[in-house]
C-alpha cells in the first residue's frame, strides 16, 4: 500500500487575525461605483445649471441689443421722439401678435414703420417680451422684460438723451 501525503494548510494560531474573507472585492468596487456614480451625478447637474445661465444671458445680451436698436432708430429721427413712445404692454409681431420672420413694414411714418418692426423683432427674439418706451422730453427710457425662468432678475432698462 502506498503511503500519500495530502498537504493540509497550518492552522492559524489563535489571536493571529488571519481568516478567509469572501466577497470584499465585490463590496470595494461597489463601493467605488457608487461614489463615481454621484461624481458623474454632480457634473451633469453642474451642467444642467450652466446651460440655463448661459440661456439667461443670451437673452439678457438679446434684450440690450434690440433696446439700442430702437434708440439708434429714434436718433435718426430725432424731428419726432414722442412719436416712438409705448404705454407698457406685450411686444406685438407682426403676424397677429407672433413673430413674423418674413416681415416687412408698411408705407406708414417712418417711426410707425420702426416701431413695428423693433416689435415684431422683439416678439421673435425674446420669449413673451414686454416692453415700454417712455419719452420725456430729449429722454428716451427703453424697458424691456420677457419670461425668465428666474424671478429675481430684473428687466432690462436703457435710457439715454436723444
Amino acid at each position: 500500500m502506498s503511503h500519500r501525503q495530502v498537504f493540509t494548510p497550518p492552522k492559524p494560531e489563535s489571536g493571529s487575525g488571519i481568516t478567509k474573507q469572501y466577497g470584499l472585492g465585490l463590496i470595494e468596487i461597489l463601493v467605488t461605483v457608487l461614489v463615481l456614480g454621484i461624481g458623474i451625478l454632480g457634473v451633469a447637474s453642474t451642467q444642467v445649471v450652466s446651460l440655463q445661465m448661459n440661456s439667461q444671458s443670451q437673452n439678457r445680451s438679446q434684450a440690450v441689443l434690440l433696446a439700442e436698436d430702437l434708440l439708434d432708430r429714434i436718433r435718426a429721427n430725432p424731428d419726432n421722439p414722442a412719436a416712438y413712445a409705448l404705454a407698457s404692454g406685450n411686444a406685438q409681431g407682426a403676424d397677429n401678435g407672433a413673430c413674423d420672420t418674413s416681415f416687412v413694414p408698411a408705407n406708414a411714418s417712418v417711426a410707425a414703420n420702426d416701431i413695428a418692426s423693433w416689435e415684431n423683432s422683439l416678439a421673435c427674439l425674446l420669449p413673451a417680451a414686454q416692453r415700454t418706451v417712455a419719452v420725456n422730453g430729449n429722454t428716451v427710457t427703453v424697458t424691456i422684460d420677457w419670461d425668465q425662468d428666474d424671478q429675481t432678475m430684473q428687466p432690462v432698462v436703457v435710457r439715454t438723451q436723444i
